[in-house]
């Protein structure tokens, strides 16, 4: 199986304009939202997220190839 680095390429850039585009630090000096609540971050998580990817990625990929064998 030959990989694809310019899907593979856009495929991450999207995934990190995403990230980059929803996460927003809170305004000390802005005015209330009406909410109590602190804004939430998105990245807390991300990076385990990103290890559980690449261990499906590894493990998908040879099953493939085992399958091929």
């Amino acid at each position: 199986m030959r990989i694809n680095y310019n899907k593979f390429i856009l495929t991450l850039m999207l995934f990190a304009v995403s990230f980059a585009s929803f996460a927003q630090l809170p305004d000390p000096d802005g005015p209330g939202t009406g909410g109590e609540d602190p804004p939430a971050p998105i990245n807390s998580k991300i990076i385990y997220l990103a290890l559980v990817a690449v261990a499906f990625a590894f493990f998908y990929m040879r099953r493939s190839k085992a399958a091929k064998a």
